[in-house]
């Protein structure tokens, strides 16, 4: 193992992913606004760009980057430096009024991208999703569902901060949960490691 590539924790879990989702915590600065880093730790752009997902997926593979309105180019060029192409974004319509500087946010988006050959398994999907806003940054469970409706398996979810609902092969990274695998410079709280 290179100190680029991520290790499993258990045998169970694949070396590769055919699906990855992300939802990273994203560290840019809004016109003096702020208000994540209230939350959860945030991560530069460049940190974020050097993870090694790119190692972690098949050569077939489906990325979902959960990206905001501010993050949207960002979101781009981190799919490119993970080695995927954005095929289209989706639009998480919240039906709230949001804070922002020029127009109210009441959107996310979940950037889909692929890398080689990999079609999707379902082609009638709309380019928006309708979802009940819920804690700070969390997303609608209805992500998993489409997700899985539209890319193969197994899945690996980035950031993750609980179990997705699903009885599908879906495993996680992220500070908040019991991982299932390690990142080499991206640590997750030892005591958590330390527990499985």
């Amino acid at each position: 193992m290179t100190h680029h590539q991520s290790s499993v924790l258990s045998d169970a879990v694949p070396a590769k992913f055919r699906t990855i989702l992300a939802d990273p915590p994203w560290d840019i600065l809004q016109k003096g606004r702020r208000g994540a880093e209230m939350h959860y730790p945030l991560m530069s752009l460049e940190k974020i760009k050097a993870m090694p997902v790119g190692e972690m997926a098949e050569d077939n593979a489906h990325l979902w980057l959960w990206v905001t309105n501010a993050t949207l180019w960002e979101g781009y060029n981190v799919a490119e430096s993970w080695g995927f192409t954005v095929r289209s974004p989706l639009t998480w319509i919240k039906f709230r009024l949001g804070l922002g500087v020029y127009l109210r946010n009441s959107t996310e988006h979940l950037l889909f991208a692929t890398r080689g050959k990999a079609p999707v398994n379902f082609r009638s999907q709309p380019t928006w999703i309708a979802g009940p806003v819920q804690e700070h940054s969390r997303k609608p469970e209805e992500q998993y569902a489409l997700i899985e409706r539209i890319s193969p398996g197994p899945y690996l979810e980035l950031f993750a901060r609980r179990r997705p609902p699903s009885n599908r092969p879906w495993y996680v990274w992220g500070n908040e949960i019991d991982a299932d695998i390690i990142v080499p410079g991206y640590p997750v709280p030892s005591d958590r490691l330390n527990r499985r």
